[in-house]
């Protein structure tokens, strides 16, 4: 008997798993849906054909009690079809009592009947449903052990054969790396002696300039200073003289503008003589000095 998952039943009819699951609790009384042991569900034709039928009358915009209804409907035939083995026994049962002498025996028997009728009922259906429930298991055991088993002996198969080409290529990979490292190492090293080589060579012909130009420096210096020293000498004299000049000119300055007192004083002298003697002789002319 082939069984479906959750998810394959609610592809099959169209149905999201989350209304599935609240069928399953409103209609617990004939949803009673087997599990593994871990919790999955497990369906089978009969429970999806179920399932078909309450999607359809749920379509019809029926009730959950009607829906109901309409099961416990199509579940009398069965009833009656599990009823008539017994009725086939009822003679016997009718031969072992004695004759009915009033309708209070026989009504008195026809409930004992019925009674027991609905014990085989529950008993039986409680039976067929156990075994539904053990065949099915059973058979989704046994299919997921041949799974597992196959899972692993390809899983097992494939990852041996899988470590086995990575561990060769790691490998090959490995001897590759390692002698493009030793070839890498060996040009490294030829390449740091031609360095180092340089290096020395730069760093005597540097020292070689180094020194011939501080000595060159040291000359520059050497001349400067004099050329310094030289200048510093000449500015000195120069200065000197030209302090001496400028007080040279200053007592010049101050002789002449002492001569040059003198000889306004010796003017205005001149001019008063003239004056006086202008005005003794009443010259007219000489009124202009006045």
């Amino acid at each position: 008997m082939r069984t479906f998952t959750l998810k394959e039943v609610s592809k099959k009819i169209n149905v999201k798993p989350a209304i599935l699951r609240k069928w399953e609790k409103e209609l617990e009384e004939y949803l009673d849906i087997p599990r593994t042991r871990q919790g999955a569900r497990i369906y089978s034709e009969v429970e999806l054909d179920l399932l078909l039928d309450i999607k359809q009358m749920y379509e019809n915009k029926l009730s959950t009690e009607m829906i109901l209804q309409n099961l416990r409907t199509k579940d009398e035939p069965v009833e009656s079809e599990i009823s008539e083995p017994p009725t086939s026994s009822l003679p016997i049962v009718s031969e072992a009592i004695p004759e009915v002498t009033n309708e209070e025996i026989a009504i008195k028997d026809t409930d004992q009947f019925f009674d027991a009728m609905d014990n085989y009922k529950q008993n039986f259906l409680s039976e067929v449903k156990d075994e539904i429930r053990s065949i099915l298991r059973k058979e989704v055991v046994e299919e997921v052990k041949k799974e597992i088993s196959k899972g692993t002996f390809y899983t097992v198969k494939s990852i041996s054969d899988s470590i086995y080409k990575s561990s060769a290529n790691t490998k090959a990979e490995i001897e590759e790396l390692s002698e493009h490292i030793e070839k890498t190492a060996e040009q490294t090293t030829e390449r740091l002696h031609y360095l180092s080589k340089s290096i020395v060579n730069a760093s005597q012909e540097t020292s070689e300039e180094i020194y011939t130009l501080s000595k060159q420096l040291s000359e520059s210096t050497e001349e400067l200073a004099h050329y310094v020293d030289l200048t510093n000498t000449e500015i000195n004299s120069l200065s000197e003289v030209i302090e001496k000049d400028r007080e040279n000119r200053m007592i010049e300055r101050d002789q002449f503008l002492h001569e040059i007192t003198q000889r306004e004083a010796a003017f205005q002298d001149l001019l008063i003589s003239f004056r006086d003697v202008a005005a003794t002789r009443e010259k007219k002319w000489w009124k202009f000095w006045e």
